[in-house]
């Protein structure tokens, strides 16, 4: 399974979603084709999708260009971490919560782990996300592990990608590049709102999942 093959899917697919809904909103009319008017609908439904077009395109070239590190700052908005930076304080203090394991049998296991975490915010997070990074390397061509990982980047993702579709359709309104409407503005806000909400749940589900994996290899 290719965890990033989402790219060739779900996103453009996303992303050509949202240009069909601009070039809708513009040219509704467009949808009630007969064979009379075929040659002026498809001029129509050109120069309707061209700005939507470039809208969309824009927003797939700079997914592209963002870093990991600036795609978890848009994510986590410096309000939390990315859980594998606090995952082992969670275990030690009994605030990592799964039924798949007990808490009591994870804190055993990973107590030489807590004893070593620095004091320093900075980095006690670079620690606990090496030590993790340790065991994802080990498990990372399981089955569960490769679904739970690719479900998390695309869900980060398809957030980073609103999040640059909000900014370029709010210019391009602004500038009457294209016409004022509420109706993708709204879409894409309820879509900021779930995709966030569904990459939070993904990535903690994603680093559960190698804990599971790990306590439930252990001898």
């Amino acid at each position: 399974m290719d965890v990033k093959n989402y790219r060739e899917n779900e996103i453009k697919w996303f992303i050509l979603a949202y240009m069909f809904l601009l070039t809708g909103i513009k040219r509704p009319d467009m949808i009630f084709v007969t064979n009379t008017d075929l040659l002026s609908k498809i001029e129509s439904i050109l120069s309707s999708t061209l700005l939507a077009g470039v809208i969309c395109t824009l927003s797939f070239v700079f997914d592209c260009l963002y870093t990991t590190k600036f795609k978890e700052i848009l994510l986590f908005l410096g309000f939390t971490k990315m859980p594998g930076k606090t995952v082992f304080t969670r275990i030690s203090n009994g605030r990592l919560k799964d039924i798949r394991f007990e808490t009591d049998k994870a804190q055993k296991h990973y107590k030489h782990i807590a004893k070593e975490i620095p004091s320093d915010k900075e980095k006690r997070c670079a620690f606990e996300n090496e030590q993790w990074y340790l065991l994802f390397s080990k498990y990372k061509d399981d089955n569960m592990i490769k679904s739970s990982h690719r479900d998390f980047l695309l869900s980060r993702d398809l957030y980073v990608t609103t999040i640059t579709l909000t900014v370029l359709t709010v210019i391009a309104m602004t500038f009457r590049i294209i016409q004022l409407n509420w109706i993708p503005i709204g879409y894409l806000t309820l879509m900021l709102i779930l995709t966030n909400l569904s990459a939070h749940f993904k990535a903690h589900r994603f680093i559960n999942n190698v804990i599971a994996v790990d306590l439930r290899n252990v001898i």
